[in-house]
């Protein structure tokens, strides 16, 4: 799913005032204190927001070896179920990064290059109409580097305007039992919308493109995408907890995904979500992920700073590459100057797995509702001004 963050500082500037004074005027703090702040604050997060079931989170560093997971809340709002550290969770966009890396993957196999035209791979049948401007198809100049990066110009099924319809969202809140396939996803932008500029000339952010990515892993493969991701990523790192919804041999056992109040969880609708978002995970399948990709497990150290350049710009002080973003907190806010960048995946439902480089620290989180695309990373900015008074022994 998309992540539409517009971080309106003013919303978090009366929090971060406050804090900082209390922070200036306090003593850093022992690890069984931060563990209490913490476990407090996303408390009163879960009891304060109707829109939340639940809110998952883990903290690893190598710097300081902390490691401490937290769930608070239920599996859901009608239940009284607790969540657990391994509950599992849809992980919405964070399926960008994994399909980013598959893509790495092949391009080191020396089986694709980045800048291969998308129309070597997939039909017209498929492109059709998805890339023409004033009359001119541009379908024949998108590479798998634009499509990657969000630069292709193509329209965004999931949250982009609509020239007919209904947009996407008012459709699967009207029917949260609606299933959609790839294909249908990607008949939606060719019907419903235009395609916001030619290739390489701007970044917008596709969820469209990333189907078309795993269409086109598919046709290299000749698997489907739910066993692509197997082989290539959950049974090399041994991520158990790990797989594509809707093509798993059970049914999926998820904590509340919450949109305007319903609860998605069991709903078909969730299948809008494919290569673009469709994995669901658990704190800890995240967590050997990450550490993976910054260990040069999967990847050579060529390949994942291609995924880390982060040359295009998503908003002020948010940046991305191929299927990871980049937070620059200094350039959000002037009060964030001391806090260190992170990057990795991140989902519109208030869910990130993402890396602290300059502190060797991992986030992995989950609240669970679409309404935390963006309160999601203000509270990941309160949590870490908790955690970074801990003492360093």
């Amino acid at each position: 799913m998309k992540i539409g963050i517009r971080i309106v500082v003013g919303l978090i500037v009366i929090f971060i005032i406050g804090f900082s004074v209390l922070a200036f005027m306090n003593r850093p703090i022992s690890k069984e204190a931060v563990n209490a702040k913490i476990e407090k604050h996303i408390t009163k997060v879960v009891a304060k927001n109707d829109s939340l079931s639940s809110v998952l989170l883990t903290i690893y560093s190598n710097q300081t070896g902390y490691f401490e997971q937290f769930a608070v809340g239920t599996k859901n709002l009608t239940s009284d179920e607790p969540v657990h550290i391994n509950s599992q969770y849809h992980s919405a966009s964070i399926g960008k990064t994994m399909c980013a890396a598959v893509y790495g993957m092949l391009v080191e196999e020396g089986r694709i290059n980045y800048d291969d035209k998308i129309e070597s791979y997939l039909g017209d049948d498929i492109l059709r109409g998805l890339f023409v401007i004033d009359g001119t198809d541009y379908s024949n100049q998108v590479t798998l580097q634009h499509l990657l990066s969000h630069t292709s110009g193509v329209g965004d099924y999931f949250e982009g305007p609509v020239k007919s319809w209904k947009p996407m969202l008012d459709i699967i809140s009207a029917n949260p039992d609606l299933s959609f396939t790839p294909e249908a996803l990607i008949a939606f932008t060719r019907e419903n919308q235009h395609p916001i500029g030619q290739p390489g000339q701007q970044f917008y952010y596709s969820d469209t493109g990333y189907i078309l990515l795993g269409l086109i892993l598919e046709a290299i493969e000749g698997k489907s995408y739910a066993d692509i991701l197997d082989d290539k990523i959950f049974k090399p790192l041994n991520m158990k907890d790990s797989y594509l919804m809707f093509y798993q041999d059970e049914p999926a056992d998820i904590v509340g995904i919450y949109l305007n109040g319903m609860d998605y969880s069991g709903r078909n609708a969730l299948s809008v979500d494919w290569a673009g978002g469709g994995v669901v995970t658990t704190m800890n399948d995240l967590l050997t992920f990450m550490k993976a990709l910054e260990n040069g497990v999967l990847l050579s150290d060529e390949i994942y700073r291609g995924m880390t350049d982060f040359t295009q710009r998503y908003e002020k002080g948010i940046y991305y590459s191929r299927g990871m973003m980049y937070f620059d907190f200094s350039e959000l806010s002037f009060l964030l100057g001391s806090m260190t960048d992170v990057y990795g995946g991140v989902g519109a439902t208030g869910t990130y797995m993402l890396y602290d480089k300059e502190k060797d620290t991992y986030f992995i989180a989950n609240f669970g509702a679409l309404d935390f695309a963006e309160k999601g990373i203000e509270e990941l900015v309160k949590i870490r001004m908790i955690y970074d008074r801990i003492i360093v022994e």
